[in-house]
């Protein structure tokens, strides 16, 4: 689009000059921290080392950036050229259930080795990432700027900038507060208060609900997670409690309507959504394999955020509160159309007498196993 008036094209002008400095600084004065699992070793091919191309992304385009590696003890580590490296110990980790004996809930590891490297960076600004991911662009510098905030749940001196993906909307899933934990970036001071925050007792917080108990409106399907919390979840839970907020949820996919609004608030308030092309991150493949519909949008970010920042209504409050339940009830009467269809109205008689009375499947709630998992 061509502007002809001089006067627009002098505020562009301006704006991308306050762009351009703002990426300078930051770039300038800006640490990652690369948490958790270290792949691949020395002699493997390159396509298998991820944490050396994760390494390599960010040499060649920030290259005067402190690069912190916050692994665990036993960690082949030493080829990486880093400023610092972290040796931690492992927390461990539990399985979701015994149904699942490869599927593991690391977010104790991701909160020892993400806190431990962030408390190491010494630069103004941080970026905490996985070892599997990768940069390819800066672009994420455009979004650090000051934006309005409400003084309500405003916890950071800063936005702290996250991807959409697995940035939930309760409005399509049964799920409140879950920021996204892949990639994160904003002022080092902000990223450490945020993972300032207790481990989650376990194994109470993944296998909480007892295996004789059902959740009506789950969220995941496969019935095989027993949670509280998903990991995001925890986090920000977690960490709005230390900052005297408690959001009462008694398992991930419990929407008291109590909550639900200011839950969101918190959200828009302290974050900045965006998609992580836009932002110049790659994720890892797999993540690319399923489009999860059930995500916050930056536009949608922008509009909620700008709302909450100027104040809400009644009216909003109670049109978001009904646009969650609606979209619950639409979500399990889509469930039970879907089974009837497919297997017939006996067989879902039939799973609704076994959800009703509850299946206990065999679970040891004692386990506790080794490292497996990438965060």
């Amino acid at each position: 689009m061509i502007i002809d008036d001089p006067a627009q094209q002098e505020k562009l002008k301006q704006a991308e000059l306050k762009k351009q400095v703002l990426k300078k600084e930051v770039l300038g004065d800006i640490s990652v921290v690369i948490q958790g699992k270290a792949f691949g070793i020395p002699g493997e091919p390159y396509a298998q080392q991820l944490t050396q191309q994760c390494i390599d992304s960010i040499r060649k385009l920030i290259p005067q950036a402190e690069i912190i590696i916050s692994t665990w003890k036993g960690s082949v580590v030493d080829h990486f050229a880093v400023d610092k490296v972290i040796l931690n110990d492992d927390p461990g980790a539990v399985t979701y259930s015994d149904l699942t004996p490869g599927f593991y809930n690391n977010n104790n590891r991701q909160i020892v080795s993400t806190y431990n490297g962030l408390k190491a960076a010494t630069k103004k600004y941080a970026i905490k990432m996985r070892g599997d991911c990768k940069l390819m662009d800066t672009d994420f510098t455009d979004h650090l700027k000051e934006s309005p905030r409400s003084e309500k749940f405003k916890f950071f001196k800063q936005r702290i900038v996250i991807p959409t993906k697995y940035s939930r909307n309760p409005r399509r899933i049964a799920q409140l507060i879950h920021p996204s934990d892949i990639f994160q970036v904003g002022l080092r001071e902000d990223l450490v208060n945020l993972w300032d925050i207790p481990l989650q007792p376990e194994p109470e917080t993944t296998r909480a609900i007892p295996a004789n108990k059902n959740i009506f409106n789950n969220a995941l399907t496969g019935g095989f997670h027993r949670m509280k919390f998903g990991a995001e979840q925890y986090n920000w839970y977690t960490y709005c409690k230390k900052q005297g907020v408690d959001f009462e949820l008694k398992h991930y996919s419990h929407i008291p309507a109590s909550v639900i609004v200011d839950s969101e608030w918190s959200l828009m308030n302290n974050f900045i959504i965006e998609d992580a092309y836009s932002l110049g991150v790659i994720l890892p493949k797999r993540m690319y394999i399923s489009v999860d519909k059930n995500l916050y949008t930056h536009n949608e970010w922008f509009k909620l955020s700008r709302k909450y920042s100027r104040g809400i209504s009644l009216a909003f409050k109670w049109q978001f509160i009904f646009e969650v339940y609606l979209s619950n009830v639409s979500r399990i009467a889509w469930r039970i159309g879907h089974r009837i269809s497919k297997y017939g109205v006996k067989d879902f008689l039939k799973t609704f007498n076994k959800y009703i009375a509850g299946v206990k499947p065999n679970i040891n709630l004692n386990e506790k196993r080794i490292y497996t998992g990438s965060r």
